[in-house]
């Protein structure tokens, strides 16, 4: 079983079972929801007669992970300046109790800060990329058990005729209701795959008439906006900073081009939530991709020429900026940080003084 405790063991438990693949028709209607296509165009990392696949969807943990970085680096620093400075430099007293005290501190408050600093250096696979190769009418991704995390990724095929769309609601937010595509084993009923796009932001029956859409109907009917959609290479990408660049894209913030214009929206956005924009690029830039393995690779048959699907292309700039060579953009992170740095020290000092 590849579940969850909070998600369904048998396909009959499943919340809220959605059309299946061929049969019926896709409502065309759930197509016109400008804001929700919007949404998705924006997310398509790629799109071609082989396969389409999403930006990975980034999930709440995000905002959690965030708040307790800022937090626990907060009173880290605090109790350093104003505590440990205190005993040390004007009582000129250190005991045993304030070691394994100072240590114990260390170890809660400074943990998040650590781990996240270790995660933007060393990009451990946080999430995986779905695949849906439509020529081959499979579905490709990897899977690891969340709790088994030195457990390698394993690479899953799934037929698409064989999924089980479901709207998944969670029984804590109301709010929260991703689209999950389920494969059942056909005699018994269990589950065997569990595919969790986990897209809160778009309605999951828009999301799943897309997919649909691009899996069983021509390249006409697919409502692919040029402008939009853009062709971001997350995945060959050096830089952490061009990826960075892709939140605020995806806003319109800021233009596709990296050629540098807008830079003081990005100051005075950027300064703020850093941290996070920082933490959300590593996320892209370190997903794991099932297109990079070699029984994926196979089975494409697409020669990369005459792409019916309009994409907007990689600027020259932007093939810079995701080498990191791009000095605009460079230097506008270089300053984001030294700025968000500067103000999280001036908190700190004027909350001890």
């Amino acid at each position: 079983m590849q579940l969850r405790d909070d998600f369904a063991k048998h396909i009959s438990e499943l919340h809220n079972p959605i059309d299946r693949p061929y049969t019926a028709s896709i409502d065309k209607s759930l197509l016109k929801n400008t804001e929700d296509i919007e949404h998705l165009n924006k997310e398509i990392h790629d799109v071609n007669p082989d396969y389409l696949t999403f930006l990975p969807a980034y999930f709440w943990v995000f905002y959690f992970t965030i708040g307790w970085v800022y937090f626990s680096s907060f009173w880290l620093g605090n109790y350093f300046l104003q505590d440990i400075g205190e005993v040390v430099f004007i009582d000129d007293e250190f005991s045993i109790f304030d070691i394994v005290f100072s240590f114990l501190w260390i170890v809660v408050f400074g943990t998040p800060l650590i781990l996240f600093l270790y995660q933007l250096i060393r990009k451990h696979f946080i999430r995986t990329q779905y695949y849906f190769l439509k020529k081959q009418q499979k579905i490709a991704y990897y899977y690891r058990p969340l709790w088994k995390f030195r457990q390698p990724y394993e690479l899953k095929i799934v037929e698409y005729k064989d999924v089980i769309p479901d709207l998944h609601q969670d029984p804590y937010n109301r709010a929260y209701t991703p689209l999950n595509l389920y494969v059942a084993d056909p005699e018994t009923g269990d589950i065997t795959h569990h595919l969790k796009l986990e897209d809160y932001r778009v309605n999951p029956r828009v999301q799943w008439a897309f997919i649909r859409t691009y899996m069983e109907s021509l390249a006409d009917d697919l409502p692919i906006d040029s402008q939009f959609c853009e062709a971001y290479p997350a995945d060959t990408s050096k830089s952490l900073f061009a990826c960075a660049d892709i939140i605020y894209r995806k806003n319109g913030i800021l233009p596709s081009d990296h050629s540098g214009s807008g830079q003081i929206m990005v100051f005075i956005i950027g300064s703020i939530i850093a941290l996070g924009n920082l933490f959300q690029a590593n996320h892209y830039q370190c997903t794991k991709r099932a297109i990079l393995h070699p029984d994926v690779q196979k089975l494409l048959t697409w020669d990369g020429q005459d792409n019916p699907y309009p994409i907007q292309p990689i600027t020259d700039e932007a093939k810079l900026a995701f080498e990191g060579r791009n000095w605009e953009v460079n230097v506008r992170w270089v300053c984001i940080i030294l700025i968000n740095v500067g103000l999280f020290v001036w908190a700190v000092v004027a909350y001890n003084s």
